[in-house]
């Protein structure tokens, strides 16, 4: 699925640190996909952090609608002008932690 934020993260560090373990394809990549829905979560928990509460259902609502509108960038900025920031910020920490894992993991 691909979604309004996507331009601001990558998982392409944690598909190649998964490559470094030589899964089965299919377990590698229920693996990145369990990556991708960590990445969401935490970025939706920021996001709606910085709106205030009374917008929460509206976003919620719009974003499940249409995932990947850009326009969504637009309201968010309303209440947080440097939400593009936040949310690579809030991706980058989320890989450190994902890809730590993944290296102390035989």
């Amino acid at each position: 699925m691909s979604v309004f934020y996507d331009h601001l993260v990558s998982l392409d560090e944690v598909h190649n640190a998964l490559l470094g373990h030589n899964l089965p394809t299919k377990q590698h990549y229920h693996l990145l996909k369990i990556a991708d829905s960590t990445f969401h979560n935490e970025i939706l928990n920021t996001i709606l952090t910085e709106v205030p509460a009374e917008h929460h259902e509206y976003f919620l609502v719009e974003f499940r609608n249409r995932p990947d509108d850009p326009n969504h960038l637009v309201f968010l900025k309303q209440f947080s002008p440097e939400i593009e920031d936040k949310i690579r910020y809030t991706a980058i920490d989320t890989k450190t932690k994902i890809l730590a894992e993944l290296i102390n993991t035989p």
